[in-house]
Order: C-alpha cells, then structure tokens, then sequence
C-alpha cells in the first residue's frame, strides 16, 4: 500500500527560498516546478536551471537541495512505497525531466492533497490509487532530459508580452487562430505553455480583463450599460448580463447604483 508522509498542491513558499536536505528524506519525493528554480546534484558543479513545466522524482536518501529564482511556486507529493512497486513504470529518478504535459499530474496532485487533508472514508485506499495513477502518468508521458528545446526557452518572452497585448487591448476581437499565428506554433502547444506559465487559460484571463474594464466603465454615469459592455469587449449584451451577475454577484445596472452609493457615503 502507497502511504503520503507530505503533500503540496500550488505551494508558495517565500521568495528565493531554499530546499536543502543533504541526507534526502525517508520517502520518495516527486516535484512539479511551477516557476523557474534551480537544482544542485552533487555530481555536477553548477546549478540546473527548470523551468515550470519540469519534474524530478527523488528517490529516498538521496541528496536534494533547490532553491527558487524569485517567486517559490510548486506542487509535490512525499510517499512511502516498497521499490519493486515502482520498478514495472520505468521512471526517470533524481533528474529533472519534462513530461509532454503536466495537467493531469497536477490534477492527480490536488486530489491527493484533498484526501489527505479531509480524511474522508476510505481515503487511505484513494491516495494509494491516486498515486498510481501519478506514476502510470510519468510511465506514458514521453520524458526527455536535460532542458527544453530553444523554441520552448524562447517562447515565454515572446507569450508573456502577447499575453500583455492582450490583456491592455481586450477590448479586439481576440481568437486562438490570431494569437496562435502571431507565435506561429498549433493551438495544442499554445494552450498548454499558456497553462504551464499562467495556471489560467487565455478565455479566463481575457474574460477577467473585460469583466474589469466593463466594471471601471460602469462608474461613468454618462454611459449605458450597453455602450460599457460593447467597449469592454462583450458584443453580446444577453450573455454579458449573465456573466457578469454570474462572476460579480448582481447586474450590471445594481452594480452601477450601489458603486455610485459609496461614492455618495
């Protein structure tokens, strides 16, 4: 039966925090790095810089020892399991891999957190299958070692300041089609950096834009409420009076009264 000892889902540590176990630990560990960090192995002299998006799987009593850029983001798991019930997925241990995707690990990883916080009926069994499923994951996904490709180094600058456009401009009639072509990569590659480095998807993160724009928008008096849905991107006023409601508790209209009631008190 696999056992948790630990277990991390989105864990922020304080900035540049280091993780320095020189003896290891007792359990296995296995890492999602969720921004950029640095890793020291003791048989090379510098630090490998991962990326987010990266893994490692340490196995126990091995040295471990990393430390965060800037911001201390990641997700992980501390278990307990006998070594010949890992050796049939053939993983990649104590180095830093990237799997082809990192959605359904990090999803694996919430529930695992879940259960072991709530303790819920027949939890035990759930974390032991929840981590099997971890490492079926690892087992499929096809790992390559070392450091992504140079269009993959490349493309975080290039996607954080057409992510920027965006976001300032959300007003445009933005598609995945368009913003795809600006970075000339294919829709799936496009989601799934977008998830690695934003934790949000494009549709969410321009929705929120609009929904702020048309928010700011509704303070002037001298303004419908349709002229205010149209400029902040909505060409739909049905679905924008749902949605709005929807994310911020009343309508347009009431949100307009009690923000000019404030303004008055």
């Amino acid at each position: 039966m696999i056992t948790i000892e630990y277990c991390g889902y989105h864990t922020h540590n304080p900035d540049r925090d280091l993780i320095f176990r020189p003896s290891g630990s007792s359990s296995y560990l296995f890492l999602l790095v969720l921004s950029p960090m640095r890793f020291t192995f003791q048989e090379k002299q510098e630090p490998v810089r991962a990326e987010p998006g990266a893994c490692i799987l340490y196995t126990p009593g091995v040295y471990q020892h990393y430390q965060a850029e800037k911001v201390f983001f990641n997700s992980y798991v501390h278990f307990f399991c006998e070594e010949d019930e890992l050796a049939p997925y053939q993983l990649i241990c104590n180095r830093l891999f990237y799997p082809e995707s990192t959605d359904n690990l990090n999803w694996l990883i919430k529930n695992i957190y879940h259960e072991s916080i709530n303790r819920f009926d027949c939890s035990s069994l759930m974390i032991h299958h929840y981590v099997h499923q971890l490492l079926i994951e690892l087992h499929r996904s096809r790992q390559s070692l070392g450091s992504r490709t140079d269009r993959q180094q490349n493309i975080y600058p290039e996607l954080l300041s057409l992510r920027s456009h965006m976001l300032q401009n959300c007003s445009q009639p933005w598609s995945v089609e368009q913003l795809c072509g600006i970075l000339n990569i294919g829709k799936s590659q496009f989601y799934r950096y977008y998830e690695m480095y934003f934790h949000s998807s494009p549709k969410e993160e321009l929705l929120q834009a609009r929904l702020q724009k048309a928010r700011y928008l509704l303070t002037n008096d001298a303004m419908t409420v349709k002229q205010a849905a149209y400029m902040a991107g909505f060409q739909n006023i049905c679905y924008f009076n749902r949605v709005f409601k929807k994310v911020c508790g009343c309508s347009p209209g009431e949100y307009r009264k009690n923000a000019a009631g404030q303004q008055t008190t």
